[in-house]
Parts: C-alpha cells; structure tokens; sequence
C-alpha cells in the first residue's frame, strides 16, 4: 500500500535518560530552522526538494517509564501513516525507531531496515533500562527477526553484543550496494544515526565515535537509495554538543537529500 501524492515530515523530540549528553531533543526544530538557509535545489541528485507537510512534532509528554512514552507516541504515528504516504521522521534519540517500524510494518509487509550507524545499539538493557537507544536495534531483532536488519558503518560494541551477520563495520556504501541487490523486492526503511558520520566534519551528536564515514560518502548512500524506500528517521542530531550551526546546515541538506529520495519511488 503506497500513495505518491504525499510526502510527510514529523518531528519525535524524544530524548531518553541515559544518554552521555542532553540535547536531541532540539533536533527536530533546529533542522527546520537550518532549512531555511540552504538550496531548494540538489546539485548533488540534480533535482529540486519535493514538496511535503510538515506535521509538526509528535510528543504526547515523558512518563516514567519508557514503555509507556513509546506506546503513546506509536498511538500518534499510527493516524499519521495510515495514508501509506512516503515520510521522514525527525529525532530525537535512536529510540524512536521502534515505534515507527512497528506503525510502518502494519502498513508496508515484510518491512525491512536499513541501519547506518557508529554504535549497534544491540545491548539487552542499557543501566536498567530495557528500551534505550543502546538496545533499539535488540529490540527490533525480537520484533521483526534479525535477517531483516541490516547495520553498517559501526565502529563501537560493548562486550555482550554479538555483531550482526547482516551488514559491515566501517564501511557503508558498498556492503550496501551488495544488500540492496539481495533487498531489491523488499519495502526498505533507513534509519541514520548522524553518529555514523565522521565527527571532525559532524561534532553535534550525543555520543561521538571517533572515525567514522565523510559527508560525501553518506550523500552517495543517499542517492543509492532514491526511489527505493518507504520512510526514514535521521536521529542522535544534537545541536548542544557543537557550537555553531554547520551541523545544523548538515542535517538539514540530509534531510533535502533523503526527501528527494523519498519522493523517487
């Protein structure tokens, strides 16, 4: 189920306790407002941003416990996606992918995830907590099965997370040329960790890894994925960890980047 006259954006600002610094939160506002300085245009993919709605933020408030804030926040993203309408979401911490792929798979069959990442975020809990943005991806093992994840680009494991068969450490663009070949009937969802990307050229992240992929390259997965994936989230942007506003012009040509992708299927 699919309908092209849409495109939808919507903001989680989302942000769980654990996390080594404050501030994704902002992320879904700071992008909105780093849009406004750049190109409507992409030299990069010689097309224009598609138009979209922007929704606004989805944050019915925190509870105690996480459980409770996600079960709220899937309730929202449900009414948003039942159009089967193409969409970015805007984090917020790495936590609000599950709640989006479980709204999405009840829209898109067979769903399968595309993780680009510094971390696995595979841990069964993270200090007590059995949702946290270090287990999201466990979790969603345990949901949808591990041969429909696929991580890339990590470069960090705590000691009890088994690396994934699916994927490569380190590198992103060609171990997934080679898995959207064996992909290439699946419906495909991208959650990008801003963290993946090389911190001397993207410092405002909440947990930064030295190392890490460049700008170009993520801009070339980007393109490799036009016109072959049903939605998006690009999380972990943390606007109180860098001075400045370059990596709020960053996020915020990826996110011109991956709504022309978007708009392509």
């Amino acid at each position: 189920m699919r309908s092209r006259d849409k495109l939808i954006v919507f903001g989680i600002p989302f942000e769980g306790k654990g996390n080594f610094l404050s501030g994704a939160s902002l992320g879904p506002q700071k992008i909105r407002w780093a849009l406004e300085s750049i190109e409507f245009y992409s030299i990069y993919q010689r097309a224009p941003m598609p138009e979209y709605i922007d929704i606004g933020d989805l944050y019915p408030g925190a509870d105690s416990e996480p459980e409770e804030t996600l079960k709220k926040i899937e309730t929202a993203i449900d009414k948003v996606l039942e159009g089967g309408y193409p969409f970015l979401a805007l984090g917020g911490d790495h936590l609000i992918t599950y709640p989006l792929v479980k709204s999405a798979g009840r829209i898109w069959d067979d769903i399968h995830i595309l993780h680009i990442d510094a971390h696995l975020d595979r841990r069964d809990t993270f200090e007590g907590r059995y949702f946290s943005h270090a287990t999201v991806i466990r979790r969603l093992e345990e949901l949808i099965g591990e041969d429909r994840i696929c991580s890339f680009g990590y470069r960090s494991r705590g000691p009890e997370e088994n690396e994934p068969g699916c994927g490569k450490p380190f590198r992103v663009l060609e171990p997934l040329m080679t898995q959207l070949e064996k992909w290439k009937d699946r419906p495909l969802y991208l959650t990008l960790d801003l963290d993946v990307l090389n911190p001397s050229e993207f410092p405002a992240v909440t947990n930064p890894e030295p190392g890490g992929i460049s700008f170009l390259e993520l801009l070339e997965v980007i393109k490799l994925l036009r016109g072959r994936i049903i939605g998006a989230d690009m999380v972990e942007f943390n606007p109180l960890a860098a001075p400045g506003n370059h990596s709020a012009v960053t996020a915020a040509v990826l996110m011109r980047e991956i709504l022309i992708a978007l708009s392509a299927r």
